[in-house]
């Protein structure tokens, strides 16, 4: 596990046996920060105290920190890391105009020892700047995000080397918060709606690549509902939520169809719940999963599923 604590980046592990390892990876990062793990490698994407972007590998005791910007930058939003066909790749929102609320969606790309750079798409805030969500299968990645209210979505093919037209997912109401999961044959997408007065979280899914939608469903009541994830489990769909300290959970056996009575993990009202982002080696058939609400140490578990 990775925490944050003024401006150092500082690595947990936690062994099977109960040993907490600490070790600083960073002392002067500032802002957003993201993280990868494969083959054993951590690659770590963060902002340094004068706003360079950088990359830290760290494989078993070797650490290296590489500047991919220049020139100091803005402070950057929503910074996210994958590598994919062995390729890394790094988004973030990068601010054009603040008064007027428009960021610009970059990608920059680690090919041949070279960094290659795409200006993705515009970015229009509505009411607060929402999240992007990454999705990587196959030759594809997947960008989901906000034009002000709208959910967009665009792909990048990389033997074509270009992100293709944006596609519009909903309508422009109000909306906060977004998830998204792909499982091969469909996308699916999570958000939170404004609906007199409150917020519902509403699940829609869309056969591929045809971006048709098949079904829609309200998963929550009206009760200001939040941080809406969702996760394939041994092939069932959930979708977890908070409203207010509370977690709350429904799963799907049919992609979305019919779901399930509302569970309420009343045992958990008086923990610590943060929502982590996982991230693993192994790849279990039949289980996706980017985020989940969990409880912390010492008795770390994810929760709002099983």
């Amino acid at each position: 596990m990775i925490k944050e604590y003024k401006n150092k980046l500082i690595l947990n592990y936690y062994s099977s046996v109960g040993d907490i390892v600490e070790s600083v990876l960073v002392e002067d990062s500032v802002g957003d920060f993201d993280i990868s793990i494969y083959d054993d490698t951590i690659y770590l994407v963060y902002q340094d105290l004068k706003y360079y972007l950088n990359i830290l590998i760290l494989k078993g005791n070797e650490k290296s920190i590489h500047k991919i910007s220049s020139d100091s930058l803005p402070k950057l939003f929503e910074l996210n890391i994958i590598k994919h066909n062995d390729r890394i790749s790094i988004f973030y929102l990068y601010p054009i105009d603040i008064s007027q609320k428009i960021f610009q969606i970059k990608h920059n790309m680690l090919k041949d020892n070279k960094w290659h750079n795409f200006q993705v798409d515009e970015a229009r805030v509505s009411q607060v700047l929402n999240p992007i969500k990454i999705i990587h299968d196959g030759e594809d990645i997947f960008l989901a995000y906000y034009y002000e209210n709208q959910i967009c979505l665009k792909s990048f093919n990389e033997m074509d080397g270009e992100w293709k037209e944006s596609i519009i997912l909903t309508d422009n109401k109000e909306k906060l918060y977004l998830d998204a999961l792909y499982d091969g044959e469909y996308f699916y997408l999570v958000y939170s709606e404004a609906v007199d007065g409150n917020y519902i979280i509403r699940f829609s899914n869309f056969e591929y690549p045809k971006l048709i939608e098949e079904y829609s469903s309200i998963i929550s009541r009206k009760s200001n509902s939040s941080n809406p994830t969702i996760i394939m489990k041994d092939n069932f769909l959930w979708i977890v939520w908070n409203e207010s300290s509370r977690i709350y959970s429904r799963y799907s056996s049919d992609k979305g169809k019919t779901w399930s009575d509302i569970k309420s993990w009343d045992e958990f009202a008086n923990k610590n719940i943060v929502r982590y982002k996982y991230t693993s080696n192994n790849n279990i058939d039949g289980t996706i999963i980017y985020n989940s609400f969990g409880i912390i140490y010492p008795d770390i578990k994810f929760i709002g599923f099983y």
